[in-house]
């Protein structure tokens, strides 16, 4: 029993709900009757919260309670806890003799919802994650023993472990996620693909060259060129170029331009993504927004409308229409932003502008 529970959490960050499975595990192996997770961002344990809660009764207005108004009374976000020590009610809250105190209140809240006993314990910090375990039971099912505690002991030391690994995978999908959306917003779709060519991952903007379909495609799982671009791209792949460059969409009135790269980690087994392939679509180069050349650039409003809309690929003669102006004050307003930018011409103009960091600034 002790080495399918070690084993089942060693799944849990790897679970497709992670940490629900433990959780309800925990709870039957220790008599408890409900078992909550939490993780915060370390230093904000009022912060964006995540909890995994289990539970053998329909919790949910109980949830809503806790987590409306009684979250910021948990001890377990107010006060020093070590790892891998066990606490219970009368350790971690020791000074509620006062019916005002935030500890009474906390107290009366779980004996309220059945959790009239309770063990707790620190996972630990890791890179900026951190976790906490915290088990109940209702005056039916008991007091926990010396022997629940122990086996608590026990567990811990797995426990943060896979919080360590749970941790670990989050840093590395927040920064490929990262990476990805940065590619999208300077207009570049990304497309990694397996040692058989198959599809693994898409940042949004393939995404959605991928769904308008006429220069390139999913076919299965597979990367459809459209064009004389798909004989290049299987060849590409089956001999290991790195560095090709492949035309898609040429006569369908969507081309695009494919690079594409064989990827070679420094280390590991050869999981994961094999070769890279980069997407430049004129049609869908990002074009920054209004604001975000405003700040960038030190323009006003109507000269960074104006140079939003060079840049997107509208004449200045049509800008002046779109923006209600005339020629005349159009070619005025273009002359004010090439001399706040320093450009000298329309063309280094829009260079700048389709280069600046100003595409990576958006809403959150």
């Amino acid at each position: 029993m002790f080495d399918a529970m070690i084993g089942a959490i060693y799944d849990a960050p790897l679970a497709d709900r992670p940490w629900a499975d433990l959780a309800g595990r925990l709870r039957h192996q220790l008599g408890g009757t409900g078992t909550m997770f939490r993780f915060a961002p370390r230093g904000r344990p009022d912060g964006d919260n995540r909890f995994v809660f289990d539970a053998g009764w329909d919790a949910r207005e109980s949830w809503s309670l806790y987590d409306s108004i009684y979250r910021h009374l948990d001890p377990t976000s107010r006060r020093p806890m070590a790892v891998g020590t066990v606490y219970d009610f009368a350790s971690l809250m020791p000074d509620f003799a006062d019916p005002g105190d935030e500890n009474a209140r906390y107290a009366r809240f779980c004996r309220s919802i059945g959790a009239n006993h309770a063990l707790f314990a620190y996972l630990g910090a890791y890179r900026g994650i951190e976790a906490w375990l915290s088990i109940s039971r209702d005056d039916e099912a008991g007091a926990f023993g010396q022997g629940d505690v122990a086996m608590l002991a026990a567990l811990l030391p797995h426990l943060s472990r896979a919080v360590d690994i749970h941790a670990r995978l989050e840093a590395e999908r927040t920064a490929g996620d990262i990476h990805a959306s940065a590619l999208a917003d300077l207009g570049v779709g990304m497309i990694l693909l397996d040692g058989a060519g198959a599809i693994t991952g898409t940042n949004r903007l393939a995404e959605t060259l991928l769904d308008r379909g006429t220069a390139v495609a999913r076919d299965g799982d597979r990367l459809k060129v459209r064009g004389a671009g798909g004989s290049a791209l299987r060849g590409s792949l089956r001999q290991g170029n790195a560095g090709s460059v492949i035309v898609a969409g040429d006569g369908l009135g969507d081309r695009l331009h494919l690079l594409v790269r064989a990827w070679d980690g420094d280390a590991g087994t050869g999981a994961g993504a094999a070769y890279v392939v980069y997407l430049d679509s004129p049609a869908d180069r990002a074009v920054p927004r209004i604001d975000a050349l405003r700040r960038h650039l030190g323009l006003s409003h109507a000269e960074a409308r104006l140079a939003a809309l060079l840049a997107g690929g509208t004449p200045l003669d049509e800008a002046a229409i779109v923006m209600g102006l005339t020629r005349a004050s159009a070619r005025t307003y273009c002359k004010r932003v090439l001399a706040r930018t320093g450009a000298t011409r329309q063309a280094d103009l829009i260079r700048m502008v389709l280069t600046s960091l100003a595409r990576l600034d958006r809403p959150h």
